[in-house]
């Protein structure tokens, strides 16, 4: 995928300023405090978590200060096997839930927790906080201006709660002394599995 072009102004603040909190002990990657030099570390770094899982690695798409930023746990596999942050049924759904709210893909960022899919599916959970970590600093590089997160293994590294406890009030996610709104809602993998649920996603987008 494409690398957003520099943004070569001063961030503007979009995120509520918060006083220091001390946060738990995770260990650490190192985490590159640049945008551009953090992505080259996600495509090309031997020592993340995911280099065991495969050699396919996915990367963010979209524009810095997005009005949203859409995450996801895991990238996904298309019927060709490729691996796609989304795939092709599931993206075609979720650029309709966000034209819904007004945001189309210049003013949208998409990315995933881990840059490479597991073989199950799963991630074990000695790995959430240092993920979690990274995904902080992520965020606060990409400086988005809310957040849609999808799915319960997301809430549950991000939120340390289950989609379903999660998704029931407004979320905020505290990183580097800011806070960004943010919502929980069911993947649209799941919206294309039960129909049903649309409605509820609606919801939550609303």
């Amino acid at each position: 995928p494409a690398i957003p072009p520099t943004i070569a102004a001063p961030p503007v603040a979009v995120t509520e300023r918060l006083p220091e909190v001390t946060r738990t002990s995770v260990p650490a990657e190192p985490l590159p405090s640049v945008y551009h030099d953090f992505i080259a570390w996600l495509a090309n770094d031997n020592g993340l978590i995911e280099a065991g899982w495969s050699k396919s690695r996915v990367l963010p798409q979209g524009a810095l200060e997005p009005e949203i930023m859409v995450i996801s746990a895991l990238p996904e596999k298309n019927r060709n096997g490729d691996v796609q942050l989304f795939n092709p049924d599931n993206q075609a759904l979720l650029e309709k839930m966000l034209s819904a709210i007004g945001c189309d893909s210049e003013q949208s960022y998409l990315t995933t927790i881990a840059v490479s899919a597991s073989v199950d599916g799963r991630i074990d959970e000695q790995h959430w906080p240092s993920l979690k970590n990274r995904l902080l600093h992520h965020i606060g590089l990409v400086r988005p201006k809310r957040v849609i997160c999808f799915g319960d293994l997301a809430a549950k590294i991000i939120f340390d709660q289950d989609m379903l406890t999660a998704r029931k009030n407004k979320q905020f996610i505290n990183h580097s002394s800011s806070k960004t709104e943010a919502i929980v809602t069911f993947h649209p993998r799941i919206l294309i599995e039960r129909p049903l649920f649309k409605a509820e996603a609606w919801k939550d987008l609303q």
